[in-house]
């Protein structure tokens, strides 16, 4: 017996049973129904079947595609945020550190009570 009722081939070397060694790939078992659909034709069966199950398994490989591109377009927004928060969060705290150092030169300088040489040309 062979899939979707076909009995009896017309030649035995042309329709082959189907064995699950055959069957273990999607593109073997797509192969496999190319031929049957192939003989159906060559016999004048009706292969509205076969073209429906080729359909189907073309749109799911074609939706694997495409949910492989879309997995790994997110895959490439998420890495491009994350190192924009690097950079952002970096740049943060090099501000502060920049601050921090400025604002403790300028209380070293008053609580020193010296006066730097610019101020004091300024002042006479």
């Amino acid at each position: 017996m062979t899939i979707l009722g076909i009995n009896r081939p017309l030649d035995t070397t042309q329709a082959k049973l189907w064995d699950e060694r055959d069957l273990s790939t999607s593109d073997r078992r797509r192969e496999h129904l190319e031929i049957l659909l192939c003989q159906k034709v060559q016999i004048g069966e009706d292969p509205a079947l076969c073209k429906q199950v080729l359909n189907y398994l073309y749109f799911s490989a074609f939706q694997q595609n495409l949910n492989r591109i879309t997995v790994q377009k997110e895959k490439e927004k998420s890495v491009f945020a994350s190192v924009q928060q690097v950079i952002i969060t970096s740049f943060a705290i090099l501000g502060m550190f920049a601050f921090l150092a400025a604002a403790s030169n300028k209380s070293v300088v008053r609580s020193s009570g010296v006066i730097p040489p610019a101020i004091e040309r300024q002042a006479n």
